[in-house]
């Protein structure tokens, strides 16, 4: 059984792995790729913010679907998600850019990451349901150090060649997702639940009435959306804040390098660090850590200190990730999981939304300093909501699963 768990938790890491792989290529690079074919910033922002509004949208849905049909109906649409990124990035090579048609192909390709991110997650309940223990944690760190050994070599290359390798890059990487999403499908689909869903003999609530029944939960994310509006702000236009301090598209690939370098250690030892300290205080510090990176990128007058900036990403963005996994876990009912799993990364979504509209106006028409500092501010607002409003009096799970 050991065998068994220590493999299944390996080829779930590896899909994290490349998912994660094609994130760097879609959204981190998605600046470098859409300016060289000619977009303007505003224009890029539009794009990220349509795109996140058609993810906050549409990735509920999906998981509403999903808590009622059940894991035979996550798996396919999982694999229909995955046709729809192969698709766009086979268009990419055949519109003419900038274009309309190119601008909503794009927006598709993002959508995919935006929509699938909650449902590997909860591809992760699945097989721990059906199958045996998963460390979620582990697959997600396996996700970043996949990230940060992919992103150097693609910021060369980008540099070195042209951005136009991009899609022929992000469809390698969709090749090797296909396999692993086949590898786990086929286990899913031999296999029998081993543990009983809590409440199952209870119906999924509707999307209403989740809220209703979670209010301090969604206040708690209005907080969270704040913080990733200046998460965003950064992250999304990095090739702009790099060439402000005297670097180019190879050092946004080292940046986005070093920050995925970072999480993986609170990823890897997120259990280890939760005996210790509540899933609500690690959400409390992450989100304190997020109003420290953001004031210090505003503030760093050149690359190494840029770089020094982003060393608080190991406790805002790598803390937070698994923690908000944690607290679904503990805090919402089981039968309404993919529901909370899906809303937690829309509320992020939200905060990329405003992030991606409003921040490439702000870059066009505003100083970076000046547009850097009202993240800051948004994410010292957010960082009040999360302290004030995380945990709740009672879990539904037993004390010492903290």
């Amino acid at each position: 059984m050991k065998t068994q768990q220590r493999i299944l938790n390996i080829q779930y890491a590896l899909l994290q792995g490349f998912h994660w792989m094609g994130f760097g290529v879609s959204f981190s690079f998605a600046a470098v790729y859409l300016q060289f074919r000619g977009y303007s910033n505003s224009a890029l922002g539009l794009i990220l913010g349509i795109a996140n509004v058609s993810g906050f949208v549409l990735a509920p849905m999906l998981a509403q679907l999903v808590d009622r049909r059940g894991k035979g109906w996550l798996i396919r649409i999982l694999w229909l998600m995955m046709a729809a990124q192969v698709a766009t990035l086979l268009s990419f090579r055949l519109l003419p850019g900038p274009s309309a048609l190119l601008s909503v192909f794009y927006c598709v390709y993002l959508t995919y990451y935006i929509c699938v991110n909650p449902l590997l997650t909860q591809l992760c309940s699945e097989l721990e349901r059906s199958i045996c223990h998963m460390n979620y944690g582990a697959g997600r760190g396996v996700g970043s150090l996949a990230y940060a050994v992919f992103a150097v070599p693609l910021g060369s290359l980008a540099s070195s060649f042209s951005p136009a390798i991009l899609p022929y890059m992000g469809l390698g990487v969709a090749a090797l997702q296909s396999v692993m999403l086949l590898i786990l499908s086929l286990r899913l689909a031999r296999a029998e639940d081993i543990t009983p869903r809590q409440e199952a003999q209870e119906q999924s609530l509707s999307m209403p009435g989740f809220i209703m029944a979670n209010k301090r939960f969604f206040v708690m994310l209005l907080g969270v959306a704040l913080l990733f509006f200046s998460h965003n702000l950064s992250n999304n236009f990095l090739i702009n804040i790099v060439r402000n301090v005297g670097g180019d598209e190879q050092a946004v690939g080292g940046v986005n390098s070093f920050m995925a370098v970072l999480e993986i250690p609170a990823m890897l030892l997120y259990d280890r660090i939760t005996r210790r300290f509540s899933c609500p205080n690690t959400i409390r510090v992450a989100a304190l850590a997020f109003v420290a990176k953001g004031l210090c990128i505003a503030l760093a007058p050149n690359l190494p200190m840029l770089y020094a900036a982003h060393v608080f990403q190991a406790l805002s963005f790598a803390l937070i990730t698994p923690a908000l996994v944690r607290y679904v876990e503990l805090y919402i009912s089981s039968r309404d999981s993919a529901k909370g799993q899906s809303v937690s990364a829309a509320m992020s979504s939200l905060g990329a939304i405003f992030s991606s509209a409003l921040g490439g106006i702000m870059f066009d028409h505003m100083s970076i300093l000046a547009t850097l500092l009202v993240g800051a501010a948004a994410a010292a607002a957010g960082a009040v909501l999360c302290i004030a409003f995380c945990g709740e009096k009672k879990t539904r799970l037993q004390a010492g699963k903290y």
